[in-house]
């Protein structure tokens, strides 16, 4: 099966997170649909939607407290110093 780029960048930014944001529970801006920005805290690690056998997913994502369902992991940012 052949992967697209945007497929490749978005399994990228699930790998990056993990691997620099191990714990449950850090704190994050989250951007949200209507593009006002909620402070929150991760209650997952990223993992990409829509993965199925040898599909790798479509979209990379992470489960946020006070936020129902699974939200785009490029739409969080963690907090820093705080």
């Amino acid at each position: 099966m052949k992967i697209s780029k945007h497929e490749k960048k978005q399994v990228k930014l699930v790998d990056d997170w993990n691997k620099n944001h191990p714990v449950i529970g850090i704190d994050v801006i989250v951007k949200k649909d209507d593009e006002t920005e909620q402070s929150t805290k991760t209650r997952s690690a990223a993992w990409m939607l829509g993965a199925t056998g040898d599909y790798p997913g479509h979209t990379a994502v992470i489960l946020l407290e006070g936020i129902s369902g699974c939200y785009a992991l490029d739409r969080v940012r963690p907090v820093h110093g705080g």
